[in-house]
C-alpha cells in the first residue's frame, strides 16, 4: 500500500511539473507575441492615430501632430499638436505631451474613446467656453491671452456684428466638443498650462496652471488642480480648486453633483470695482456644493490689512457665499485705529455693483488724525455703495464721541454727519460739546485736500451766542500772530530794562518799551475790531 501511494505521488509531482511548465510556456509565448504586435503596432501608431482622429466624433475639425512615438507599452509621446475647427481656427495647441492608450485595443484595432488610460499636456494654451450649465466647450483663443495678467480685459469682448449676424451665428452655433454619452476612464494631467475662460459675463486668464483630473464618466471626476497669476474679471496671486464631481445619472439628465474644496488667494479688490485704488490682497476660502450649473459656495474671507480713503482695517475676517454671481458678506469684523469694525454687505460678479454696511466703534481719534492732542474715542455707522464703476464709490454715515480733550480743554461728545465721494469730504450737523460752551456747524468740506469751512456757532452754557465766518477766522489769525510778535518783542525789551536799571532807585521806563506796550494795545484793539464783524444772535 504505502508503494502504491509512493509511486501515484511521483506520477503526481511529474504531471504537475509538466503543467506548470506548460502553462509558463504558453504565457511567455503569449507574451511574446503580444510584445510582437504592440511593437508592430507601436511601428505604425501614425498611421493609426491619423485613423483614430479621422473616426472620433467628440472633437469637430482635425487634429495633427508635428512628430509621434510609442512604445510597446501603449505610450505615445508627441510634439506640436494643433486642434483646428474645419474653419481653419486654431482650438487648442500643445508643444509637447503624451498619450496612453491600451495596446489591445489598439492591436485588436477597437478604437473608441475608452482606450485612452491617459492624456499628459505641457505648457499648452487652453480656451474653454461654459454656457449656462457650465457645459465644457473649445474655442479659439483670444489677443488677451499675450497679455499681462493686470491688462486682461474683465469681460469678452464681443465682435462687431449687426443684430441679425448676430441671431444667425447664434442659430448655427456648432459645438467644437461633444461627449455624445461616450465611456471615459482617463487621467488627464497638466503641467505649466494657461487656461482662458469665458463663462456668461466673465472671462478669465490663468497662468502655470497645475493639475491631475482622473475622469469617469460612469462615476466621477476628482479633481487637483493649482494655478499661478490670474486676470480678468478678478485680478489674483493663484487659486486652488480640489475635490469630486458626482457624474452618477447624468445621462439621465442629472446635473453632476459637486462637494470641492475651492480657495482663491490675493485677489486685488480694484480689480473687483471696490475702489480706484485700493491693492490690499484679499483670500477667500470656499466649499463648493450643489448642482454643477448652479453651484454654492460657502467659507471665510480674510484681509490682513484693508486701506481706504480715511480708514485703515486689520485683520479682517467674515464669512461669504457665493451663488449665481453675488457675493455675500456677513459677519465681517476687523480692527481699525484701535477699535472695531462689524459690517455686510452684497456684491455683484457681474455688474460690480455692491452695498456695505457697517459700525465702528470705539476708533481711537489721535491714531486716526495722526493728532496726539486730540483724543476721544469715536464711533460710526458706514455705508459704501457702487453701482460698478470704481470712482463712483460712494461712503456716508453718522459719528459720535464719548468724552476726551483736545489739548487741555475737555471735551464732553462730539456728533456729525459725514459723506465721501472720489476726493470730496463733507460734514454736516457737526457738534461739539465742552463743560462751558457747544460748537456747531453744518458746512465742512475737504475738496482735493482742501479745508473749507462754514460758519461756526458758538453757543457758550451762560447764555450768549455768536457766529464766525470765514473772513473771521483770517482776521483773528492774522492779529493774533501780531500780538504773539508783539508780546514777544515786549518781553524781550522789558528783560533789557530790568537788567539796565539794577541797583537804581528810581527806574525810568525806556521809550522802546512804551512803544512795544502801546503795539500790544493797538493790536488787542484791532483784535476787538474784527469781532465787530461778527454776527451776534
Amino acid at each position: 500500500m504505502k508503494h502504491y501511494i509512493r509511486s501515484y505521488w511521483t506520477k503526481y509531482k511529474q504531471l504537475y511539473k509538466k503543467g506548470l511548465k506548460g502553462i509558463a510556456a504558453f504565457l511567455a509565448i503569449g507574451a511574446i507575441i503580444v510584445f510582437v504586435l504592440a511593437t508592430i503596432a507601436s511601428r505604425g501608431m501614425g498611421v493609426i492615430f491619423n485613423e483614430v482622429m479621422a473616426r472620433q466624433t467628440m472633437m469637430r475639425g482635425t487634429v495633427t501632430v508635428e512628430s509621434l512615438t510609442a512604445t510597446p507599452w501603449g505610450t505615445l509621446s508627441f510634439t506640436d499638436l494643433v486642434w483646428k475647427d474645419p474653419e481653419g481656427r486654431e482650438l487648442l495647441t500643445v508643444p509637447d505631451g503624451k498619450i496612453r492608450v491600451n495596446m489591445w485595443d489598439v492591436i485588436t484595432r477597437n478604437f473608441k474613446a475608452s482606450a485612452i488610460n491617459g492624456i499628459e499636456l505641457n505648457d499648452a494654451t487652453i480656451v474653454v467656453d461654459l454656457d449656462d450649465n457650465n457645459r465644457l466647450d473649445f474655442v479659439p483663443a483670444s489677443p488677451d491671452v499675450n497679455k499681462p495678467i493686470n491688462e486682461v480685459g474683465p469681460r469678452p469682448k464681443p465682435l462687431k456684428k449687426t443684430t441679425q449676424e448676430r441671431q444667425e451665428e447664434l442659430g448655427k452655433k456648432v459645438r467644437n466638443f461633444n461627449w455624445n454619452g461616450q465611456h471615459l476612464n482617463l487621467t488627464i494631467t497638466l503641467r505649466n498650462n494657461q487656461l482662458e475662460i469665458f463663462q456668461k459675463n466673465r472671462h478669465y486668464v490663468m497662468k502655470n496652471v497645475n493639475s491631475k483630473i482622473h475622469l469617469d464618466s460612469n462615476r466621477a471626476i476628482r479633481i487637483d488642480m493649482e494655478t499661478g497669476k490670474f486676470g480678468g474679471t478678478a485680478i489674483g496671486d493663484g487659486l486652488t480648486l480640489k475635490g469630486r464631481v458626482d457624474l452618477k445619472d447624468v445621462l439621465k439628465h442629472r446635473m453632476p453633483q459637486l462637494d470641492l474644496q475651492f480657495d482663491v488667494k490675493g485677489v486685488d479688490p480694484s480689480s473687483l470695482g471696490f475702489g480706484d485704488n485700493i491693492h490690499d490682497a484679499m483670500t477667500l476660502l470656499t466649499k463648493v456644493t450643489g448642482d454643477f450649473n448652479r453651484p454654492l459656495a460657502k467659507g471665510r474671507v480674510t484681509m490682513p490689512v484693508l486701506r481706504i480713503p480715511a480708514l485703515t482695517f486689520e485683520n479682517v475676517v467674515g464669512d461669504v457665499t457665493y451663488q449665481d454671481g453675488i457675493l455675500n458678506f456677513e459677519n465681517v469684523n476687523a480692527n481699525v485705529y484701535g477699535g472695531k469694525l462689524e459690517a455686510k454687505g452684497i456684491y455683484n460678479l457681474d455688474t460690480r455693483a455692491y452695498t456695505i454696511t457697517g459700525i465702528a466703534k470705539d476708533l481711537d481719534s489721535s491714531e486716526a488724525l495722526k493728532t496726539p492732542e486730540f483724543v476721544v474715542p469715536v464711533s460710526a455707522n458706514l455705508n459704501f455703495k457702487s453701482e460698478g464703476q470704481p470712482r463712483d464709490m460712494e461712503v456716508w454715515g453718522n459719528f459720535w464721541s464719548g468724552e476726551g480733550h483736545y489739548m487741555l480743554i475737555p471735551i464732553k461728545n462730539i456728533t456729525g454727519n459725514f459723506h465721501n465721494k472720489g476726493r470730496h469730504l463733507s460734514f454736516s450737523d457737526v457738534t461739539v460739546n465742552t463743560n462751558i460752551t457747544t460748537i456747531s456747524t453744518d458746512a465742512l468740506r475737504i475738496d482735493n485736500g482742501q479745508l473749507t469751512m462754514g460758519p461756526l456757532n458758538i453757543t457758550s452754557h451762560g447764555g450768549s451766542n455768536f457766529i464766525l465766518y470765514n473772513e473771521s477766522f483770517d482776521e483773528i489769525d492774522e492779529n493774533m500772530d501780531r500780538i504773539k510778535e508783539g508780546m514777544k518783542q515786549a518781553g524781550e525789551n522789558s528783560k533789557r530794562a530790568s537788567e539796565s536799571a539794577k541797583g537804581i532807585d528810581s527806574i525810568k521806563v525806556p521809550d522802546d518799551v512804551k512803544e512795544s506796550v502801546g503795539d500790544v494795545k493797538r493790536q488787542m484793539d484791532e483784535v476787538k475790531d474784527a469781532f465787530k464783524g461778527i454776527k451776534i444772535k
